[in-house]
This record gives C-alpha cells, structure tokens and sequence, in this order.
C-alpha cells in the first residue's frame, strides 16, 4: 500500500483539520490517538451506498468537554443524524466493513464535511 490515507478533524470551533494517517495500517491507529490526544471510540458509523463507510471518532474521555455541533452538522450532511450530540473534537474516517480496514475518507464526503463547518 503506498497511498496515503487521509481523515479530517473538527475542532470545537468549527475548524476542519486534514490528517495523514499514513500508509502502514498499524501507524493509522497512532495517528488517530494523537490527533484526538487520547484514547478514541466510534461514536457513529455512517452507511454509503458506494465506497467506503464513513465512521466518526471522539475522545473516551471527553465529559466537561463542550458539545461539538459542528460534528452534528457534518454528520447531517452526510445524510446521518447523529445519534448522540458529542463532546469535544471529531475525527472522520473512511472504514471498509468486508475487510475492517481504515481507508481515506471518500472525497465527496469530506467536501460535505468542510462545506458544513463554514459559517452561513
């Protein structure tokens, strides 16, 4: 595998943020502990019909944090409605179910995504 693999970041301000994840599927998971600087659970998985899932990512730790409506925003681009309003900032990933691999996150979605964090 010599592509990169991509995920985007939204901070409590509405700020997107790109990442690198990398190439090697273990440094995907080292990555994403930095970028939420701890450890992280999946708090949505959003089903699309072609290409890969897009699966959201928050802190475990993240109570007294503010909630981050920006996320709930992005989600509902996504044609998701966010089960849970979550604290903190969020990672969006690209996730492969039939083979439960991290993928970059297809690009029609992270436009919806950063469409949604620009204020009206």
């Amino acid at each position: 595998m010599t592509d990169t693999t991509t995920a985007l970041r939204i901070d409590l301000n509405g700020q997107v943020r790109e990442y690198d994840l990398g190439s090697d599927p273990s440094q995907h998971y080292r990555v994403i502990g930095r970028a939420l600087l701890d450890s992280v659970e999946a708090v949505e998985h959003i089903e699309r019909p072609t290409g890969p899932n897009v699966v959201v990512l928050a802190r475990v730790h993240r109570a007294g944090q503010p909630l981050n409506l920006w996320a709930a925003a992005a989600s509902d681009a996504l044609e998701s409605q966010i089960t849970q309003l979550v604290a903190g900032e969020v990672l969006f990933i690209g996730y492969v179910a039939a083979t439960e691999t991290i993928t970059s996150l297809p690009d029609d979605a992270a436009a919806l995504i950063r469409e949604a964090c620009i204020l009206p």
